[in-house]
């Protein structure tokens, strides 16, 4: 069974509601920031690693079906992402961009479950 934590699911909604914020900003937001269109592009991966962190935490299942879930989900935020893009002035929305987002996801996704047995270990310490 497959279960959301409802302050932590909050908290995952609140990341996607930032995700969809930075990518309604026009294009050329990021060249008066300084922001190179190659970094721009590389943020792609960290920012969805960090999204795939937080929905980990936000949910509560047995391993496989909750990575299943995290990653499928995210994968589809991030195409409805990059399509949002298209009418964004100056954005456009691209299958490179998609598969840096993918990427993200399935680090982030890997990593939370690389740290699992490390938070049950500090769990158990903790007397919780």
């Amino acid at each position: 069974m497959i279960r959301v934590v409802p302050i932590r699911g909050l908290v995952a909604l609140a990341y996607m509601g930032g995700v969809l914020s930075l990518s309604a900003l026009p294009g050329r937001w990021a060249a008066r920031m300084g922001i190179s269109p190659f970094l721009l592009d590389l943020l792609h991966i960290p920012l969805f690693a960090g999204l795939a962190l937080v929905t980990m935490w936000a949910i509560v299942a047995p391993r496989v079906p909750r990575a299943i879930t995290v990653a499928a989900g995210l994968v589809l935020f991030g195409a409805v992402d990059e399509i949002l893009q298209l009418w964004v002035p100056g954005r456009v929305a691209s299958f490179a961009d998609f598969s840096r987002d993918g990427l993200g996801v399935v680090l982030g996704v890997a990593f939370a479950e690389a740290m699992r047995p490390v938070a049950l270990a500090l769990r158990r310490e903790s007397g919780r």
